[in-house]
């Protein structure tokens, strides 16, 4: 008999009376429990159970105590259910068995890795009498808490078992038999739940072990199915984002922060070789808590990240959505030996770069120009669309300057009439012009003498004031509007324009000397949807503004919100969004900022980008799924079914994709 204790399918069924064999099992157990007579118990009780009393006893598991602890609230019970895909899966198969089922006696439970329970089904009676032992939702069935149990037993021993009445460790779960098998993941093999059949030891069946295996592993085919399903879309999306972040490394996690897909670089250098690595290397811990910060957070992504992972910079983390729900997250690092100079400058709390917003590479390229140029005194000319920020650009360069501490005037060359930009600029002396100040007056460069003097529109300068300009840059120094004297000035020149100076030039509508002249150092800014990681970031930073401004307590973007912004194409850059925002602030009811609270013409425009965007995401995975069945057609030598096979699809599916794609073998 003790040789066959050790299996756990002979169990007690190799005793005919259970009844006898549970008079038996009491006695062994007091004499363990009360350390008597340890050589006979081991010969009479499996081996399995015998080591889990072991552990129960060595982890101080009261066994004389009729029920286990509470694990979880309503509350936090409620929250783990609405993220927990085992329970999404394994509901509708318990469900449906236990219809099966009724009039059997049985409880049948799902429980997560740690044994707490998180769904079961059962007749209102045999619930009841399983209440007394907390055998409920929420409770804990851990070895380590409930003692020696089908449910905590197979956890920690990774193995299926049944446990029969006084074979339970507790003395409070003896008039009950239970039969559990472990549910591992798909990919990483973890123990991730466990299902059990729970009944009086009078009902005990030797089939309900063999069940709970055959469930479990129903539950686990089902798994597999949805994960691979989010694992293919995650790896797509890897795939496409990798396309735009092409100078960065993109990683991309699924929503239980295990490693899905990783560019060559960081796999090597990450030592990742093994989905869920990210998870047990302790170098990845800040990641993960702002991951799960973020999992909490309305927002849906984090810039500017103040982290480092074994030499990369973290750039962005942005939330993965598939069917509405978050699959998981991509986070973008750069190599630190790679990184520009503005991005570690960029969380100072203090100084002239403060207020100038971005991660993006391309406007972290161009912000590296501006302060490797600052300290200078060369012209810069700085090009991009309206309301990509020049003038803010301008003053941070002003202030990163030697000549910080003098002047900052700007004047825009457009929105001041032809006749008046002269004056403006330049002055005038007195009686210069009937009404005028009868001193005179002093134009911008004098004004600006010592400082730094923002041109912008500079395209917008009529011709026969540019001569002007340009003797200003070459001389150093002005002559007032109705003066023949020169006047010395010391001026830093930042132009900017919206238009293509050089195609002007070839107009005749700009001079090409002043165009040299201003042209020593040119700088893009790019559009603000050449860098969309920057949005959310530059939308925090004006909310922040504007809940001051009006006194509400704080502002984010609802998701959809985010999403939209994303897909929006700014035509009117920076300060478009920075007036919508100010516009749904002032009309939100709610601190969080959703679609309805944006301007009307934005609303008018929704639908366009979203179309276009699912008819190129739509147009990439046909792309793809195309040159895949031209591989395997190639493989298996136009072996329809054996392609059918690979590609998991039947074969009247695969003849509707070859005439799809109108392949025909040659």
């Amino acid at each position: 008999m003790g040789n066959n204790m050790s299996n756990p399918f002979i169990s007690i069924f190799s005793t005919h009376n259970l009844s006898n064999r549970t008079k038996e099992l009491e006695i062994l157990w007091e004499r363990f429990v009360t350390k008597s007579w340890q050589d006979e118990i081991a010969g009479n009780i499996r081996k399995n159970v015998l080591d889990s009393w072991k552990r129960c006893q060595k982890t101080g598991v009261d066994p004389r105590q009729l029920q286990t602890k509470v694990a979880l609230s309503k509350d936090n019970l409620t929250d783990l259910l609405q993220e927990s895909e085992l329970y999404q899966v394994a509901k509708p198969i318990i469900d449906d068995l236990f219809y099966n089922m009724k009039g059997t006696g049985y409880l049948v439970t799902l429980s997560n890795e740690n044994g707490h329970i998180i769904y079961l089904k059962g007749e209102p009676y045999v619930l009841r009498e399983a209440e007394k032992m907390n055998f409920a939702a929420g409770m804990d069935w851990s070895e380590k808490t409930a003692g020696t149990n089908a449910i905590g037993t197979c956890i920690v021993t990774k193995h299926p078992i049944q446990i029969f009445s006084a074979e339970h460790f507790c003395q409070g779960c003896h008039p009950w038999t239970c039969s559990s098998a472990p549910i591992t993941h798909p990919f990483t093999q973890e123990i991730i739940g466990a299902i059990d059949f729970t009944g009086f030891w009078g009902n005990a069946q030797p089939h309900t072990l063999g069940l709970a295996v055959s469930i479990a592993q129903v539950i686990e085919k089902q798994l597999a199915h949805v994960y691979m399903k989010v694992h293919n879309f995650l790896t797509e999306y890897y795939f496409q984002k990798a396309q735009k972040w092409k100078n960065d490394d993109i990683l991309v996690l699924n929503h239980a922060f295990f490693v899905v897909k990783c560019s060559e670089k960081l796999k090597e250098c990450f030592n990742l070789k093994h989905v869920g690595d990210l998870m047990v290397n302790l170098d990845f811990q800040p990641l993960i808590q702002e991951l799960q910060k973020m999992s909490k957070s309305s927002n849906g992504s984090y810039n500017a990240i103040d982290l480092m992972i074994r030499g990369f910079k973290v750039l962005t983390i942005e939330r993965i959505y598939f069917k509405g729900n978050v699959a998981g997250y991509m986070v973008v690092l750069k190599d630190s030996q790679k990184a520009v100079l503005p991005s570690s400058r960029l969380n100072f709390q203090n100084g002239p770069w403060e207020d100038v917003i971005g991660t993006s590479e391309a406007f972290l390229t161009a912000l590296n120009k501006c302060y490797k140029a600052a300290p200078t005194n060369a012209p810069i000319l700085l090009l991009g669309e309206s309301g990509t920020g020049k003038e803010k650009i301008a003053k941070s360069i002003h202030k990163s300057s030697q000549r910080c501490d003098q002047p900052f005037l700007a004047i825009n060359c457009g929105a001041i009439q032809k006749e008046l930009i002269g004056s403006e600029l330049f002055g005038y002396e007195r009686g210069t012009f009937t009404g005028g100040a009868k001193e005179g007056k002093k134009g911008k460069f004098e004004e600006a003498n010592g400082g730094t003097l923002f041109l912008d529109e500079i395209g917008e300068m009529p011709l026969e004031l540019q001569v002007h300009l340009l003797r200003v840059l070459q001389e150093n120094e002005i002559t007032r509007l109705g003066s023949s004297r020169a006047i010395p000035i010391n001026v830093r020149i930042i132009a900017a324009t919206n238009k293509n100076l050089y195609s002007l030039c070839k107009q005749g509508l700009f001079r090409e000397d002043l165009f040299f002249r201003l042209n020593v150092v040119t700088i893009h800014l790019p559009p603000l949807r050449e860098r969309k990681e920057d949005i959310v970031l530059i939308s925090e930073y004006f909310l922040k503004q504007l809940a001051k401004k009006y006194g509400r307590e704080s502002l984010s973007l609802a998701d959809e919100t985010h999403h939209f912004f994303l897909q929006y194409t700014w035509p009117g850059n920076i300060r478009e969004l920075q007036n919508v925002l100010e516009h749904a602030a002032i009309f939100s009811d709610s601190p969080v900022i959703t679609l309805k609270d944006l301007p009307i013409y934005l609303m008018e425009n929704r639908m366009t980008p979203s179309i276009n965007n699912e008819q190129k995401k739509l147009s990439l995975i046909e792309s793809e799924e195309k040159k895949v069945l031209i591989r395997l057609l190639e493989e298996t030598g136009w072996n329809l079914s054996a392609v059918a096979k690979k590609m998991n699809i039947a074969r009247t599916t695969l003849y509707r994709k070859l005439k799809k794609y109108q392949l025909k073998q040659r």
